[in-house]
């Protein structure tokens, strides 16, 4: 692939309001702003399971990537 067709792929996973659900923990993510958010809320609104949102939120705590405004 070229980064012309990279770019275009990445504009269509990166749409403000789309919900991602991350394979491997089960958490749901909005887009906003081409970033990445999540939240309780975000979370149990799109079906995940609030226990399964909480311990990877606990699982987050030391890492230098979470940010928790």
């Amino acid at each position: 692939m070229n980064k012309k067709e990279n770019k275009k792929i990445m504009n269509e996973i990166l749409q403000d309001g789309r919900i991602i659900k991350e394979g491997f923990t089960g958490v749901y993510f909005m887009v906003k702003d081409e970033k990445l958010l999540t939240s309780i809320e975000i979370h149990a609104n799109a079906g995940g399971d609030p226990e399964v949102f909480k311990a990877w939120e606990a699982s987050q705590k030391d890492k230098e990537c979470f940010y928790n405004e």
